[in-house]
């Protein structure tokens, strides 16, 4: 609820869309009904799909990138020139769900591994908001 709140409220760079996959016990009962309701106040949409082939079949995204946060191994997240319009930032809290995605993995080197992940959303889109405000991109553009 609080990470569909943080991606949908971060204010300069839309978020088209919160997906969450293999939801299971509590999250799936109550949380992910709740994340639906603040979705519905951002008249956004929250899509729930059983696996991330899935994801990838019905959404044609031109670059996906998994999110590792306190990694310092890995390419840092405000290091990237995102060129496509269709993105999406994939955060698991699954190590085989990682190895599902053709996604290049990046770090927030910064953050502990286990931040939670508002904090990852929250740092991940000021990065991108950032890096493209440098770049002299318009910052509303997906």
């Amino acid at each position: 609820m609080e990470s569909v709140r943080v991606a949908y409220g971060f204010r300069g760079l839309d978020v088209d869309a919160f997906i969450v996959v293999k939801s299971t016990g509590l999250a799936s009962q109550i949380g992910v009904p709740e994340a639906y309701r603040v979705a519905l106040r951002y008249g956004k949409p929250l899509v729930v799909l059983p696996s991330v082939k899935e994801v990838l079949e019905l959404f044609r995204f031109d670059e996906v990138y998994a999110v590792l946060p306190g990694r310092h191994d890995l390419r840092r997240l405000d290091e990237l020139d995102l060129k496509g319009p269709r993105c999406a930032l994939v955060l698991s809290g699954e190590e085989h769900g990682r190895s599902e995605l053709p996604a290049e993995a990046i770090s927030i080197p910064e953050l502990p591994v286990d931040a939670p992940p508002q904090a990852v959303i929250a740092l991940a889109l000021y990065a991108i908001l950032k890096r493209r405000e440098g770049a002299g991109t318009n910052a509303t553009e997906r």
